[in-house]
């Protein structure tokens, strides 16, 4: 009897343990983009593409590329006098703009850290993956603060889209790329995911961390998956 149970927790464990694994990537026939990338199913991550042939076995090591970001334009004036109620983006001032670089920066940088094939350098080589993350099309639905400012309550903070680009350390090719569209919601508050919260410059900086992390895991597990692969078929 104890035998048996034994049989069965261990099989319950490997059910466990192969549920919470990244898939693997399979490469699709249809849909090459225009640098000759296929769009790849089980990534972890909403659309990505891969270049045929590419070895990713070869690489050892990551250098982070700095971020980019690229704000959607806003109306001018947005957030001020009495139009700031009919507005819902709004502009990010310098100051934000350089801190959501950094967070983000600072936040792939640990992750990628933990990857378990490749390791961080510096340094560009034959064995080096450039990765680079960029935030496009950047929406802000937090007014700014100033004179007479009420408390503000959102179901949504911001949107961005989300891109990831593995290049070779030595030419600067794309072998890889990746993106999906991100929501930035409030902490859940008393009622719920979902729901109108508070928001604060602290709640929104957490929320902000918290969306970097997500995505900055994925595009871990994403390139750990590539790398054992070997060269992709051609």
């Amino acid at each position: 009897m104890k035998s048996l149970v034994f049989r069965s927790l261990c099989l319950v464990a490997c059910i466990a343990v192969a549920a919470c694994a990244p898939g693997s990537p399979v490469l699709l026939k249809d849909g090459a983009t225009g640098g000759g990338l296929l769009p790849v199913s089980d990534s972890g991550i909403k659309e990505a593409w891969v270049k045929p042939g590419v070895n990713f076995s070869s690489y050892r090591q990551i250098l982070l590329l700095p971020t980019e970001v690229q704000f959607r334009p806003v109306r001018p004036g947005a957030g001020n006098g009495l139009a700031r109620s009919q507005d819902h983006e709004f502009p990010v001032s310098p100051a934000d703009r350089q801190r959501l670089l950094d967070t983000f920066n600072a936040i792939a940088r640990e992750e990628l850290a933990t990857s378990r094939h490749l390791t961080l350098t510096d340094t560009p080589g034959p064995d080096v993956l450039f990765v680079r993350i960029s935030l496009l099309d950047v929406i802000s639905r937090v007014p700014p603060e100033g004179p007479g400012r009420t408390d503000v309550y959102l179901d949504e903070i911001g949107t961005a889209t989300l891109v990831l680009e593995l290049q070779d350390g030595t030419s600067g090719e794309t072998l890889a790329r990746a993106a999906e569209r991100r929501r930035a919601d409030p902490v859940d508050g008393l009622d719920g995911p979902g729901r109108v919260s508070r928001v604060t410059p602290v709640t929104v900086w957490s929320e902000v961390r918290r969306t970097a992390r997500r995505f900055a895991t994925a595009a871990t597990l994403w390139i750990d998956q590539l790398q054992p692969r070997g060269r992709m078929p051609g």
